[in-house]
């Protein structure tokens, strides 16, 4: 039994591809982007077909979600010498926690400026807008 390859450096004639093409359901000319950026093909000429166009883009919409559990930190900003203090609280998933070392270092350390922090872990998805598949 004998195989033949195609020889990819001539590619395929315009019979090959107006067969793929049919062969596809589709009754018309395959345009085929090589190089040259975006806007290359589309608006060049083709007495054999209609000129390539730009798809419509697809209605979308960003949300953003909370992907984990809010986490609360305080930091001590209290400056000494010219320089903050830095401390910083363990991480709690609840902001009470924060008074209590808040107070514990202010008694200990005499500081008295402190910062809250609060993350939510987040990603952002893109899904169809309304009434789009």
């Amino acid at each position: 039994m004998t195989h033949s390859y195609p020889d990819f450096n001539t590619g395929p004639g315009r019979e090959d591809l107006t067969r793929l093409m049919r062969s596809c359901g589709q009754d018309g000319v395959l345009f085929l982007r090589t190089s040259g950026g975006i806007d290359a093909a589309l608006g060049i000429p083709h007495p054999e077909g209609k000129p390539m166009t730009a798809s419509a883009p697809v209605p979308a919409r960003r949300e953003v979600q909370i992907t984990g559990i809010r986490k609360h930190v305080a930091e001590c900003v209290t400056e000494i010498n010219g320089a903050r203090c830095g401390a910083r609280s363990s991480v709690w998933d609840t902001a009470v926690h924060l008074n209590v070392w808040i107070l514990a270092h202010a008694d200990e350390y005499e500081h008295e400026k402190f910062v809250k922090h609060m993350e939510d872990p987040v990603n952002v998805y893109t899904k169809p807008a309304e009434g789009q598949p």
